[in-house]
């Protein structure tokens, strides 16, 4: 460990004093323009590869491997990115973004630089750290519309991300949900007005921004109106140019103006801005994915929307990718389409090899490439991970100081209490159709709650026991979790029978879980059916997408909780608010549409409820 510590020490003494000369005259491009002149090919090339660290296993790489090693100095990444597979525990993830620091790839000509450590840490549905609170994600943050509430949420994992090595959040997405059917974006939006999705946008950027953290939005230029998975294929958005600039591009247009430091593409076709297609080596023809466009990337983001940070491309092992295009072709079309860093390809040594030998054979794409490594190393610059001077604060190696202070960040009472504040005033209450919230436990002989995984049962039923016991009284609570099931059993319709109130938790995440074919709507449809004939109140709570209504309309009272597969405190928040615990005061950011495309709840519905009053 020692020699390691020395030898960045070493390092970084190099740098500074090669460039002590030149400091004072113009710092930023003096010092970039030092350090890339002293990078070799493979080098530059290296700068421009961002892949994960554990793609190189089938399971999750929580260490230092000499595999993992080979990768770091075959590649010369300039970044890596981390998935939940990687992560367990503060002190591991500490750990290990120290040792990828001091693994990293060390200059064929003295020195390092140091790599982008990156993650997809959104909140909500898509939360990679696998500890402490669960913070609100967008649909859920723009149901309580507010920047203030945005900007705490967002600070607050960028504080998180720094106090673990971390420099670079994917996030936030700035997709803009007109299409209820997406298979991918869904709560993962801000909602489908573009104007609240750009001020919240903005505001998420501005916390992420201020803890110091480099923040990337997402997915340009809009996948909020797709019907098939990026991930499983290759989507199509058909939209005119004029529909674009009012609805697809306003978020990133705000973000842009409001100093966004990257942005991610969209792996998605857009005719509007190119309607290109590629000759395969089999023959076949395929349009041109925004990705690897560069009427997109550098005519539209570049030019029209006078970008000037990092363009990042998804990751470019998802299925719309490597089902059409070989590793190494994408990598350098992406490349000359105006990308730079290439997100987690797979083979990354294939990849590498492909826009290697293309830099050193077409002038094209040396210029994009050489172009690309200036930006990266400013970004580098801007954000404290390379420095032009060493300082005490660059050779902070106490690892155990770094895992104290992270453990406070990530786990200490204040991130908790943002959590649970933030997630209060999320809650959307759509339908009470008898005024019958708030519920009191004292009046309750038994209530029954129902969801569709084992996760969501144990936090509702958590939540109401702790609803009951504080109010002094405890009624029978009776749980049942009806995975695959489509029909309630007698044991359940006696607990229905008798019962003051059913809970009936639904989880649909796509428009096929919808469907009457089904599990949740046929059970749920069963269930309500069933109470509603002996008069029992039924409570439903939309756990994750809050468009479960539509094969419910009936039900008696409906809240979105837009929590996710993992829950968290938005369904705590819930359960308060349905008991009176808390004021009811999010509104619902989407249009809800019935299965014949017919608006039931407009985006903008919502019951007030303030129980203090």
């Amino acid at each position: 460990m020692r020699r390691h510590v020395t030898i960045l020490i070493l390092s970084l003494i190099f740098v500074a004093i090669n460039i002590s000369s030149v400091w004072s005259d113009s710092p930023e491009s003096q010092y970039v323009n030092l350090v890339f002149s002293n990078m070799t090919d493979e080098e530059r090339v290296g700068q421009i590869f961002m892949p994960a660290i554990s793609s190189l296993s089938g399971n999750g790489t929580q260490e230092m491997t000499p595999e993992l090693q080979s990768m770091l100095k075959r590649i010369h990444p300039g970044g890596i990115i981390l998935f939940a597979r990687d992560l367990s525990s503060v002190e591991q993830i500490v750990t290990l973004t120290n040792a990828l620091q001091i693994e990293g790839p060390v200059l064929e000509h003295g020195g390092k630089i140091p790599l982008f450590i990156s993650i997809d840490q959104e909140g909500g549905l898509i939360n990679r750290i696998p500890f402490g609170p669960r913070m609100p994600g967008n649909m859920a943050l723009g149901a309580s519309r507010s920047a203030e509430t945005t900007w705490y949420v967002a600070k607050t994992i960028g504080d998180e991300l720094s106090s673990l090595g971390i420099h670079m959040n994917f996030a936030p997405v700035l997709d803009v949900e007109t299409n209820q059917n997406n298979p991918v974006i869904g709560i993962r939006s801000f909602g489908a007005d573009p104007n609240l999705v750009a001020e919240l946008g903005d505001a998420y950027i501005a916390g992420i921004r201020d803890a110091g953290i480099i923040c990337s939005g997402k997915h340009f230029p809009g996948h909020g109106d797709v019907d098939i998975d990026s991930h499983l294929g290759l989507p199509l958005e058909n939209h005119t140019k004029a529909r674009m600039n009012e609805v697809e591009l306003v978020p990133f247009r705000s973000a842009i103006a409001s100093g966004v430091d990257a942005i991610m593409t969209a792996h998605i076709i857009f005719p509007a801005y190119d309607n290109s297609t590629n000759l395969l080596d089999d023959g076949t023809e395929v349009a041109t994915p925004a990705t690897l466009s560069k009427p997109i990337l550098t005519g539209l983001l570049r030019e029209e929307l006078s970008f000037d940070g990092l363009i990042i491309t998804d990751a470019m092992m998802m299925k719309a990718i490597i089902d059409n295009f070989k590793t190494g072709d994408a990598a350098v079309r992406a490349v000359k389409a105006g990308a730079d860093i290439i997100l987690y390809p797979d083979p990354v040594d294939e990849a590498y090899e492909a826009v290697l030998t293309a830099y050193q054979s077409d002038p094209e794409v040396k210029t994009r490439v050489d172009e690309s490594v200036k930006r990266i190393l400013a970004m580098k610059e801007k954000y404290g991970i390379i420095n032009p001077l060493v300082s005490e604060n660059n050779l902070n190696f106490d690892i155990a100081s770094r895992i104290a202070y992270a453990q406070e960040v990530c786990l200490g009472e204040k991130t908790y209490t943002i959590e649970r504040e933030a997630s209060e005033k999320t809650v959307t209450l759509l339908s009470d159709r008898n005024m019958l919230v708030p519920f009191s436990c004292s009046e309750m002989k038994s209530i029954t709650i129902f969801t569709p995984t084992l996760l969501f049962t144990n936090e509702t039923s958590l939540a109401v026991e702790e609803i009951c016991n504080g109010q002094s009284y405890s009624p029978e609570i009776l749980t049942y979790t009806y995975q695959n099931e489509t029909e309630l059993s007698e044991e359940q319709q006696q607990a229905v029978m008798n019962t003051s109130l059913v809970i009936l938790g639904t989880s649909s995440s796509n428009a096929t879980q919808r469907t009457d074919e089904y599990y949740i709507p046929q059970f749920s449809r069963c269930l309500l059916d069933f109470a509603n004939e002996y008069e029992i109140p039924v409570a439903g709570l939309a756990l994750n997408q809050p468009y479960d209504i539509m094969f419910m309309q009936d039900v008696q009272i409906y809240v979105a909780t837009y929590a996710g597969r993992a829950g968290g405190q938005n369904i705590h928040s819930a359960i308060r608010a349905l008991f009176g615990e808390i004021p009811i005061t999010g509104t619902l950011p989407v249009n809800i549409e019935d299965e014949n495309g017919t608006i039931i709840f407009p985006m903008n519905s919502g019951i007030i409820r303030d129980f203090n009053i």
